[in-house]
């Protein structure tokens, strides 16, 4: 099976394809995200769980940071 990236096919396994496939998955990454997000800020029980995990997680971090000292 062959690929078209820049009106050139492109044999399996080549950078061509690497990259092709790369972007695709980028891509899907990106609108996937994009519209966890969307759902997220839209439900404000959601986000506000979200915004306690965040906060949560950056204090424990630094907590960490400031013990280990």
């Amino acid at each position: 099976m062959f690929m078209t990236v820049a009106a050139e096919t492109v044999t399996p396994g080549s950078f061509e394809a690497l990259l092709g496939s790369a972007t695709e998955m980028l891509t899907w990454f990106i609108n996937s995200m994009t519209k966890l997000i969307q759902f997220i800020l839209g439900q404000p029980a959601i986000l506000m769980m979200f915004m306690i995990l965040l906060v949560g997680s950056v204090v424990g971090m630094l907590f960490r940071i400031w013990h280990s000292a």
